[in-house]
């Protein structure tokens, strides 16, 4: 039991810092890589506002919003790979898509170890 509550923390902490590494090179690439024509902050907030909208279920350790987030995901996925195809030699589309994949599959293996947590708590 305490080695899959330890199994679920790390996965949990592993998770927050890929989320946060996606926040930030999202926000790298809109403000300082490759600054659009436009609005930069209305730009910026269509860009973040899906991925921000499970957070504070994830915050609360939430395995429903940790699963929206992996629904969620698949756009970011998608529009990483889609830049990193069209544009190979800058960075951003393949940081994109690999923070995106990264974070799928920790919150994947989190909703797995936190369920197995809880069903063990909750039979105790």
């Amino acid at each position: 039991m305490p080695q899959k509550i330890n199994q679920a923390n790390r996965i949990y902490q592993v998770c927050l810092a890929l989320y946060a590494g996606l926040i930030l090179s999202l926000l790298a690439e809109t403000w300082w890589l490759n600054p659009p024509q436009g609005s930069i902050v209305g730009i910026s907030a269509l860009q973040l506002l899906p991925l921000l909208l499970p957070l504070p279920g994830l915050l609360k350790r939430g395995l429903r919003a940790a699963s929206w987030l992996c629904f969620i995901l698949c756009f970011y996925f998608i529009s990483g790979v889609l830049d990193a195809w069209f544009r190979p030699e800058q960075p951003q589309g393949w940081l994109i898509t690999g923070f995106s994949v990264l974070l799928f599959i920790g919150s994947m293996m989190f909703i797995r170890w936190q369920a197995q947590v809880n069903r063990s708590l909750a039979e105790s």
